[in-house]
Protein backbone atom coordinates (compact mmCIF):
# COMPACT_ATOMS: atom_id res chain seq x y z
CA UNK A 1 0.00 0.00 0.00
CA UNK A 2 1.34 3.40 -0.93
CA UNK A 3 1.82 6.05 1.76
CA UNK A 4 0.39 8.64 -0.64
CA UNK A 5 -3.27 9.51 -1.20
CA UNK A 6 -4.96 7.85 -4.13
CA UNK A 7 -5.18 9.75 -7.37
CA UNK A 8 -6.14 8.88 -10.93
CA UNK A 9 -5.20 5.32 -11.80
CA UNK A 10 -3.32 3.97 -14.78
CA UNK A 11 -3.79 0.53 -16.27
CA UNK A 12 -0.64 -1.59 -15.93
CA UNK A 13 -0.28 -4.99 -17.56
CA UNK A 14 0.38 -7.76 -15.08
CA UNK A 15 2.76 -10.61 -15.72
CA UNK A 16 -0.11 -12.95 -16.48
CA UNK A 17 -1.44 -13.15 -20.01
CA UNK A 18 -3.52 -10.07 -20.69
CA UNK A 19 -4.71 -9.26 -17.18
CA UNK A 20 -4.72 -5.61 -16.20
CA UNK A 21 -4.63 -4.00 -12.79
CA UNK A 22 -4.93 -0.36 -11.88
CA UNK A 23 -1.80 1.35 -10.59
CA UNK A 24 -1.68 5.01 -9.62
CA UNK A 25 1.29 7.39 -9.81
CA UNK A 26 2.03 6.99 -6.10
CA UNK A 27 2.39 3.22 -6.52
CA UNK A 28 4.61 3.66 -9.56
CA UNK A 29 6.82 6.15 -7.73
CA UNK A 30 7.01 3.96 -4.63
CA UNK A 31 8.04 1.04 -6.83
CA UNK A 32 10.86 3.13 -8.37
CA UNK A 33 11.86 5.11 -5.28
CA UNK A 34 15.37 3.59 -5.17
CA UNK A 35 16.01 4.51 -8.79
CA UNK A 36 14.76 8.08 -8.30
CA UNK A 37 16.78 8.48 -5.09
CA UNK A 38 19.96 7.31 -6.84
CA UNK A 39 19.29 9.78 -9.66
CA UNK A 40 18.91 12.67 -7.18
CA UNK A 41 21.96 11.68 -5.12
CA UNK A 42 24.19 11.82 -8.20
CA UNK A 43 23.18 15.43 -8.75
CA UNK A 44 23.56 16.71 -5.19
CA UNK A 45 26.55 17.99 -3.28
CA UNK A 46 24.94 16.74 -0.10
CA UNK A 47 23.48 13.25 -0.62
CA UNK A 48 21.75 13.52 2.77
CA UNK A 49 19.21 15.84 1.11
CA UNK A 50 18.23 13.25 -1.48
CA UNK A 51 15.42 11.70 0.57
CA UNK A 52 13.88 15.13 1.20
CA UNK A 53 13.96 15.97 -2.49
CA UNK A 54 12.50 12.59 -3.46
CA UNK A 55 9.70 13.08 -0.93
CA UNK A 56 8.99 16.58 -2.29
CA UNK A 57 8.97 15.09 -5.78
CA UNK A 58 6.41 12.45 -4.77
CA UNK A 59 4.16 15.09 -3.22
CA UNK A 60 4.29 17.33 -6.29
CA UNK A 61 3.61 14.46 -8.70
CA UNK A 62 0.64 13.19 -6.69
CA UNK A 63 -0.79 16.72 -6.37
CA UNK A 64 -0.43 17.27 -10.11
CA UNK A 65 -2.03 13.92 -10.85
CA UNK A 66 -5.08 14.99 -8.84
CA UNK A 67 -5.48 17.93 -11.23
CA UNK A 68 -4.88 16.01 -14.46
CA UNK A 69 -3.87 12.54 -15.56
CA UNK A 70 -0.11 12.03 -16.00
CA UNK A 71 0.72 9.63 -18.82
CA UNK A 72 4.24 8.80 -17.62
CA UNK A 73 4.41 9.43 -13.84
CA UNK A 74 7.97 8.15 -13.48
CA UNK A 75 9.33 10.30 -16.31
CA UNK A 76 7.40 13.24 -14.91
CA UNK A 77 8.89 12.55 -11.46
CA UNK A 78 12.42 12.75 -12.85
CA UNK A 79 11.58 16.14 -14.41
CA UNK A 80 10.07 17.37 -11.13
CA UNK A 81 13.18 16.23 -9.24
CA UNK A 82 15.37 18.15 -11.70
CA UNK A 83 13.19 21.21 -11.18
CA UNK A 84 13.52 20.97 -7.39
CA UNK A 85 17.28 20.53 -7.66
CA UNK A 86 17.57 23.50 -10.00
CA UNK A 87 15.41 25.70 -7.76
CA UNK A 88 17.53 24.74 -4.73
CA UNK A 89 20.76 25.59 -6.55
CA UNK A 90 19.33 28.90 -7.74
CA UNK A 91 18.32 29.86 -4.20
CA UNK A 92 21.78 28.98 -2.98
CA UNK A 93 20.37 26.13 -0.94
CA UNK A 94 23.39 23.98 -1.69
CA UNK A 95 26.70 24.03 0.09
CA UNK A 96 29.71 25.91 -1.15
CA UNK A 97 31.97 22.96 -0.44
CA UNK A 98 33.62 21.30 -3.45
CA UNK A 99 32.22 17.98 -4.59
CA UNK A 100 35.56 16.24 -4.24
CA UNK A 101 37.35 16.96 -0.97
CA UNK A 102 40.67 15.84 -2.45
CA UNK A 103 40.72 18.88 -4.73
CA UNK A 104 39.70 21.33 -2.01
CA UNK A 105 42.24 24.06 -1.41
CA UNK A 106 43.60 24.01 2.12
CA UNK A 107 45.04 27.52 1.91
CA UNK A 108 43.33 30.23 3.96
CA UNK A 109 40.87 32.56 2.29
CA UNK A 110 42.16 36.01 1.28
CA UNK A 111 40.11 37.65 4.05
CA UNK A 112 41.74 35.35 6.60
CA UNK A 113 45.21 36.19 5.30
CA UNK A 114 44.47 39.91 5.47
CA UNK A 115 43.06 39.59 9.00
CA UNK A 116 46.10 37.61 10.12
CA UNK A 117 48.47 40.20 8.67
CA UNK A 118 46.65 43.00 10.49
CA UNK A 119 46.72 41.11 13.79
CA UNK A 120 50.39 40.29 13.31
CA UNK A 121 51.21 43.95 12.65
CA UNK A 122 49.38 44.99 15.85
CA UNK A 123 51.18 42.25 17.78
CA UNK A 124 54.59 43.30 16.45
CA UNK A 125 53.88 46.95 17.32
CA UNK A 126 52.96 46.09 20.91
CA UNK A 127 55.90 43.68 21.19
CA UNK A 128 58.31 46.37 19.95
CA UNK A 129 56.92 48.76 22.57
CA UNK A 130 57.76 46.44 25.49
CA UNK A 131 60.79 47.20 27.67
CA UNK A 132 63.85 45.52 26.13
CA UNK A 133 64.41 42.95 28.90
CA UNK A 134 60.72 41.94 29.00
CA UNK A 135 60.63 41.66 25.19
CA UNK A 136 63.84 39.54 25.09
CA UNK A 137 62.51 37.15 27.74
CA UNK A 138 59.19 36.79 25.91
CA UNK A 139 60.84 36.20 22.52
CA UNK A 140 63.22 33.59 23.91
CA UNK A 141 60.39 31.73 25.63
CA UNK A 142 57.56 31.89 23.08
CA UNK A 143 59.25 32.38 19.76
CA UNK A 144 62.57 30.60 20.32
CA UNK A 145 60.98 27.89 22.50
CA UNK A 146 63.49 28.00 25.33
CA UNK A 147 62.60 26.92 28.86
CA UNK A 148 62.41 29.40 31.73
CA UNK A 149 65.51 27.85 33.28
CA UNK A 150 67.49 28.23 30.04
CA UNK A 151 66.43 31.87 29.76
CA UNK A 152 67.36 32.56 33.40
CA UNK A 153 70.79 31.01 32.96
CA UNK A 154 71.45 32.71 29.60
CA UNK A 155 70.37 36.17 30.75
CA UNK A 156 71.70 35.98 34.32
CA UNK A 157 68.24 36.33 35.89
CA UNK A 158 66.51 34.41 38.63
CA UNK A 159 63.77 31.98 37.64
CA UNK A 160 61.25 34.20 39.46
CA UNK A 161 62.39 37.27 37.50
CA UNK A 162 61.90 35.36 34.21
CA UNK A 163 58.40 34.34 35.31
CA UNK A 164 57.49 37.94 36.23
CA UNK A 165 58.76 39.27 32.90
CA UNK A 166 56.76 36.63 31.04
CA UNK A 167 53.57 37.39 32.97
CA UNK A 168 53.93 41.14 32.43
CA UNK A 169 54.67 40.61 28.73
CA UNK A 170 51.60 38.40 28.41
CA UNK A 171 49.45 41.07 30.08
CA UNK A 172 50.80 43.80 27.80
CA UNK A 173 50.40 41.68 24.67
CA UNK A 174 46.95 40.45 25.65
CA UNK A 175 45.73 44.02 25.32
CA UNK A 176 46.25 43.85 21.58
CA UNK A 177 44.11 40.70 21.55
CA UNK A 178 46.41 38.74 19.30
CA UNK A 179 48.67 36.82 21.63
CA UNK A 180 46.90 33.53 21.04
CA UNK A 181 47.16 33.78 17.26
CA UNK A 182 50.86 34.64 17.06
CA UNK A 183 52.83 33.37 20.03
CA UNK A 184 53.65 29.69 20.07
CA UNK A 185 52.72 28.21 23.41
CA UNK A 186 50.35 29.71 25.93
CA UNK A 187 52.18 29.03 29.17
CA UNK A 188 54.13 31.86 30.76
Amino acid sequence: MSPFPRAATLPIRNGRAGTMRLMDAADILAEHRTRLTAYVRKRLRDPEQADDIVQETFVRVVEQERKQRIEQPLAYAFRVADSILFAGARKGGGHTEPLDTEIACTLPLPEEVLDYRRRLARFETVLAGLPALRRDVFVKRHLDGKSRAEIAEEMGLSLEAVKKHLVRAMIDLAECGDLDGVAHGASA
